[in-house]
């Protein structure tokens, strides 16, 4: 039987965050098993628009804030007139977040609710209703709708809302507002039929004892589809590749720069391709001036470019959270790949340091150590620079961030009659 399922996600196709690409990697499973594939997005440009795209039908919702958004990308941020407008709106939707109960954006919950409300009134019978964790607005909506209708509601829970110190802004804001963020959740798992979770919630869910929970990964553990490769800029013999956030307070870069910086004064045939985003950029940008043939940096790309750009490297970097409790869906696509990964960490007791031991191919490189490392990672790559780990191997080791692990269970519920 062929289910109409609704997914809801934050930044979507075409533009992939972390988040969206987790949730594609389902929606694409749902659609290959035979199921009709509702995807509710934010919009990317502020305006209210349907697209489809692999199967999925895509509905994109916006809000204020979105169409704000867009308004101070069309500005001249270097005219004395677009910074100012640009400053005064900052400041008006941090104030706005400083002052809603929820902290939430109030807004886009509004959005999401107002199409999925649409999509009903057009007579369209949806079975389920799978919203991921980011937006928590989305997660909002959807719980709002299936608790009226009383359709099966599937979260999938990757980031904290109520236990998140850094989306309430400051500790005093988190400490306010706490209180209503965990009354809020718990009514929101009481109407969930099923709750996928990753380790980082798992000290809640030890306190708080639930029969609808299932212990979930990223759902990145898919074998990747061959591209044609795009070329790197100067390729040399060990090309190697680092794509995702850099940011000064959680992922810094500083380790990995001086690795491949110190490598390159001796060796001009490796070299270190980034691609990324985030407010560590300026030091990636100052590495590349004092080292163009070492680091290169490319800004930000779209998934399918960086996706190419892959294809054409042979060492993949993997940069450690400062916050031992997150893990990186990056990993999961790393390990899918097969290549051999150089992960620059904090501490041993990372969750992703004990998701990587699994994996056969990965260079560990304690963050402090990294000027006494560096010739251990410059013959470590020459010598696994062509090998990879068959992707068998790797879905046996990882069998819980396959999407159809959620698919299944969802369609196994759904089956019983729709609640767990």
């Amino acid at each position: 039987m062929a289910y109409n399922i609704l997914l809801i996600a934050g930044s979507y196709y075409p533009n992939f965050s972390a988040t969206g690409n987790c949730i594609y990697q389902i929606a694409k499973c749902f659609v290959d098993k035979g199921h009709n594939v509702y995807m509710l997005s934010e919009s990317p440009d502020g305006n209210e628009s349907f697209v489809e795209f692999e199967g999925q039908k895509i509905y994109r919702a916006t809000s204020k804030r979105l169409k704000d958004l867009q308004m101070r990308r069309e500005l001249n941020e270097h005219s004395l007139y677009g910074k100012g407008r640009i400053i005064l709106n900052k400041i008006y939707w941090a104030l706005v977040k400083l002052f809603t109960r929820s902290g939430m954006e109030e807004g886009l919950v509004k959005g999401f609710y107002k199409r999925l409300e649409e999509l009903h009134a057009s007579g369209l019978n949806i079975d389920c209703v799978v919203p991921c964790c980011m937006p928590v607005e989305g997660v909002k909506a959807g719980y709002l709708f299936c608790s009226k209708y009383n359709i099966p509601l599937f979260p999938l829970l990757y980031d904290r809302y109520s236990d998140n110190r850094d989306f309430f802004r400051f500790t005093w804001t988190h400490k306010l507002k706490r209180g209503y963020a965990e009354k809020y959740e718990k009514k929101m798992f009481d109407c969930s039929s099923m709750i996928y979770y990753i380790d980082n919630w798992k000290p809640y869910f030890e306190k708080y004892k639930r029969d609808n929970i299932l212990r979930v990964e990223h759902p990145l553990v898919v074998k990747r589809p061959e591209v044609e490769p795009l070329a790197l800029r100067e390729p040399t013999k060990i090309n190697a590749i680092y794509q995702g956030e850099i940011n000064h307070q959680m992922r810094p870069p500083q380790a990995m720069l001086t690795a491949f910086s110190k490598i390159g004064e001796k060796d001009h045939d490796v070299s270190l391709h980034i691609f990324a985003r985030g407010n560590g950029v300026e030091d990636v940008e100052k590495a590349q001036a004092a080292d163009p043939k070492a680091i290169k940096f490319y800004g930000k790309v779209g998934k399918t470019e960086a996706d190419r750009y892959y294809a054409s490297a042979n060492i993949q970097i993997i940069l450690a959270n400062r916050d031992k409790e997150i893990v990186s869906s990056k990993i999961f696509e790393s390990v899918a790949s097969g290549y051999p990964i150089v992960y620059f960490y904090f501490s041993e007791e990372e969750l992703s340091y004990g998701l990587l031991k699994k994996y056969p191919l990965v260079l560990f490189v304690r963050q402090d150590k990294v000027e006494e490392e560096t010739e251990k990672i410059r013959e470590w790559m020459y010598a696994n620079c062509e090998s990879r780990v068959d992707f068998d191997i790797v879905s046996k080791a990882y069998d819980d961030a396959t999407p159809d692990m959620v698919v299944d269970t969802s369609i196994d519920i759904l089956n019983k009659g729709g609640r767990n």
